[in-house]
């Protein structure tokens, strides 16, 4: 029996100017607020940031000298440097991106290519005028926005709080730059955590594999950067291979916090933080390039 493929009618309707990536990436936000785990985090760290902003407020409207009471408290407990300015937002991050980002960059990207992988939905997109360079942008936009809203949402919460009850236009000015410098910090960091997923769902069909490779990735070399800091007698640079302290260090150059006159030592310095920072993004753009090409058709 002759075999007869199918035969399709050419479109000829009016075609969209819109890039190929922007159907990908609204799709993308629409599977990733499908997960119930990705949305409780994510509204869980707004929550967050909105009840600092009405504890601050209400705070204020109690105590108006609260933070001058709370810089001397500091003072006496030895810590002469502390002040409620650019420091503080640096020890948001124990609250806003530590415990958040990296649950969430895990709900979100854990099966994001590999699904596609598994399912031969990477042939389909590539059948279309719908490039590598298109997919991983359409997908990597919608992995930054939610990681940026659950980061830097909050932190913007905090600020608008901060600027509303200033006691002065000192303080004001000392603060003016956070959501700045907070923007593109976190950009930076929500940039290279999706590339670092993706990189590792690209090498893997099995979901499971992707979430168990990248937490080793996160502890063992969260734990290596201390140990080698301090067999190494206290090279600053070896703290580098922890990804919580580049994305501290990160954060704390974007914010300008010098953490050697506070008094931290124990911190990468910026050149290694961001050379780190950047390499792994380039890296993992690079392994899922390399794995996307192979399944492209055109």
């Amino acid at each position: 029996m002759a075999f007869r493929a199918a035969e399709y009618e050419r479109y000829s309707g009016e075609r969209t100017n819109r890039p190929s990536w922007l159907p990908i990436a609204f799709g993308t936000i629409q599977r990733g607020w499908k997960s119930k785990w990705v949305r409780r985090v994510s509204v869980l760290s707004l929550v967050l940031g909105f009840g600092m902003m009405v504890m601050m407020y209400m705070i204020n409207q109690v105590v108006p000298e609260w933070r001058s009471i709370t810089e001397q408290a500091a003072k006496h407990a030895g810590q002469p440097a502390f002040k409620v300015d650019t420091s503080y937002y640096l020890m948001l991050i124990q609250i806003f991106v530590r415990p958040i980002l990296l649950p969430l960059a895990l709900l979100f990207g854990y099966d994001l290519i590999a699904s596609d992988m598994r399912t031969n939905a990477l042939e389909a997109y590539f059948s279309r005028p719908v490039t590598p360079i298109g997919y991983l942008t359409g997908r990597t936009l919608a992995f930054v926005s939610f990681l940026m809203l659950a980061t830097f949402g909050p932190f913007f919460l905090v600020w608008l709080a901060d600027i509303a009850t200033a006691p002065n236009d000192e303080h004001f000015a000392a603060i003016s730059h956070v959501p700045i410098g907070l923007f593109f910090a976190l950009l930076l960091i929500s940039l290279m955590i999706s590339l670092m997923v993706q990189a590792v769902t690209s090498l893997t069909k099995s979901a499971t594999w992707s979430n168990l490779v990248f937490v080793v990735i996160f502890l063992f070399f969260g734990v290596m950067g201390p140990v080698l800091y301090e067999i190494t007698d206290h090279q600053q640079n070896m703290m580098a291979f922890s990804i919580i302290n580049v994305t501290k260090v990160i954060c704390g150059t974007f914010l300008g916090v010098d953490f050697q006159a506070n008094g931290d030592h124990m911190n990468a310095t910026p050149g290694a933080a961001f050379g780190v920072a950047i390499g792994v993004s380039a890296v993992s753009f690079l392994v899922i390039m390399r794995g996307l090409r192979k399944r492209s058709l055109v």
